[in-house]
């Protein structure tokens, strides 16, 4: 009987002339800059599966979008996320030492937003890490997270991928001078330059 009813239902969807369409929706994307008063993170991880090795990086700009400092490191790692994990890491003991709020952390990566909003349940010690950090910089001042897409993230992206051709491990380099990979970008976003995403 409910071979016969699965039976009909497939036929009764082939029989079915409808047809069905995927709409493209088409966005523009730019980088936004943060609100009067606040900082600007940016932060990225770029991971190579095939030699476990991962870029990560945060940078940190101004209402004017100019650079105040960033960091990059490669390191090793098990996945994409763990590599992305390594950067909220890095960006959250960077806010705390140089106190810098208030601050909106941005990433591309949706599942480090589920991670902070403790939807996502594991027992890694690296998310036990981040959200005790989340928890330390909520104490000291205002930090807010928030999605964007790649587009909206490209020094970031940029300079994760770039940071992968290093030789050197934990090697964490801090920089308060634009670095030469992203000086396009960078151009790109103190301009107001509109990516098209569809």
């Amino acid at each position: 009987m409910e071979k016969n009813l699965a039976y009909a239902s497939e036929y009764s969807l082939l029989a079915n002339k409808q047809i069905f369409h995927n709409k493209v929706i088409r966005l523009n994307v730019k980088w936004e800059r943060p609100r009067k008063g606040w900082i600007k993170a940016n932060i990225d991880g770029a991971f190579k599966i095939d030699s476990l090795e991962g870029g990560i990086i945060g940078v940190f700009r101004d209402l004017k979008g100019r650079w105040m400092m960033g960091f990059l490191m490669k390191i090793q790692a098990a996945s994409a996320l763990h590599t992305e994990l390594q950067a909220l890491l890095h960006t959250l003991r960077l806010i705390i030492k140089e106190h810098m709020f208030p601050i909106e952390v941005d990433t591309d990566a949706t599942k480090i937003i589920n991670i902070i909003n403790k939807d996502y349940h594991a027992n890694d010690i690296i998310f036990q890490k981040c959200r005790l950090f989340v928890e330390e910089a909520s104490r000291q001042g205002t930090i807010l997270f928030k999605h964007s897409f790649r587009e909206g993230n490209m020094v970031a992206h940029v300079l994760a991928k770039a940071t992968l051709r290093n030789t050197s491990y934990n090697n964490l380099c801090t920089s308060v001078q634009l670095p030469d990979p992203v000086i396009d970008v960078y151009g790109k976003d103190q301009d107001g330059y509109v990516y098209a995403r569809n």
